[in-house]
């Protein structure tokens, strides 16, 4: 019977998430935007695009969450007009019909290496509910390049209760966080591979994911109905 409930959750949660994208009137790939280099590497982007899939022109806003970063390290916003100073964590703009336009993320190295996940909400200003939340994840240590692919999958999502991940064999530890940056959960792999969140309020959350040595290489957006 658990299984059952499972499954059904899990195609509630793909038929939610089906509708809510379907409504949708423009973009954003890659999602999630993901960056590695070397240390020595100063200002480094993780490139998205934002398209504007209507025949009209559209007026969208971007707002900047940043749920981690390493101390002293920054980051900033490239939209399709600008790329803003690091201090500007939102602006609007408009899209013609078609349009395509960067939504770029800057990481910048302090004289530090820098890890860090950040979100980029991109809204429709005429309608609320038209909203992507792009991720952004940069790594940059002497061994980015080793880094496991960032091919984990998360399901079901939406959820309720519970959620599981494909293509784990490298996930040594799942950290969830709200949007704001608060860390309200820790996992190690289970034998099961379910995980809870159903003492989490309702919203939307950002799971990353960490190797063997400690290194985030993949966040996901997880949703909780």
């Amino acid at each position: 019977m658990k299984n059952l409930h499972y499954i059904i959750l899990l195609f509630v949660g793909l038929f939610t998430l089906h509708s809510v994208q379907a409504q949708s009137t423009f973009t954003l790939s890659p999602n999630p935007a993901s960056a590695t280099a070397g240390v020595d590497s100063i200002d480094v982007p993780a490139d998205a695009h934002v398209t504007n899939i209507t025949n009209g022109t559209i007026r969208l806003k971007w707002e900047r969450n940043v749920i981690s970063l390493t101390p002293g390290c920054e980051t900033a916003v490239c939209d399709p007009n600008t790329c803003w100073a690091r201090f500007i964590n939102t602006k609007n703009f408009d899209m013609d019909a078609g349009e395509e336009g960067e939504m770029i993320v800057h990481f910048y190295n302090n004289g530090a290496p820098c890890e860090g996940i950040v979100h980029v909400k991109v809204s429709n200003r005429d309608n609320p509910n038209d909203t992507i939340v792009g991720i952004y994840l940069f790594n940059q240590t002497s061994a980015a390049k080793d880094l496991p692919a960032a091919n984990v999958k998360l399901f079901p999502n939406p959820t309720t209760e519970y959620f599981s991940l494909e293509n784990a064999e490298n996930v040594a530890a799942i950290r969830i966080f709200t949007l704001d940056g608060r860390e309200v959960a820790r996992f190690e792999p289970a034998a099961t591979n379910l995980y809870s969140i159903q003492n989490q309020p309702i919203g939307n959350y950002v799971i990353a994911l960490e190797d063997k040595n400690g290194r985030a290489f993949q966040a996901l957006e997880l949703k909780k109905l």
